[in-house]
């Protein structure tokens, strides 16, 4: 799409952190997960515990989602209309 070397530079930088924050966030969710997952296999299960664990769950995944948004923008506002256009027909064309 005729990245300048400035435009690389902030992608690779912006995308090396993201991998970094997505890892992170993963652990959290799994951890989360195995934690509900364990008080729902007990024979007699604490709601208040249960859904508790659930929105410990829920605030990881929308953690998640919100970090993936925000690279999205962040990596959108460095391209020119040209390259988002360019991307849009890349993306058209593998459909």
């Amino acid at each position: 799409i005729g990245l300048d070397d400035a435009q690389k530079a902030y992608l690779r930088g912006e995308i090396s952190k993201a991998q970094s924050r997505f890892m992170e966030i993963q652990w959290q969710l799994q951890d989360a997960m195995e934690s509900l997952v364990g008080l729902i296999k007990q024979s007699s299960m604490d709601e208040t515990q249960v859904l508790t664990q659930l929105d410990k769950v829920l605030v990881a995944e929308r953690e998640m989602k919100r970090a993936q948004i925000g690279l999205l923008v962040r990596i959108k506002s460095k391209l020119t209309a040209e390259q988002q256009a360019k991307l849009q027909k890349i993306r058209a064309e593998a459909k």
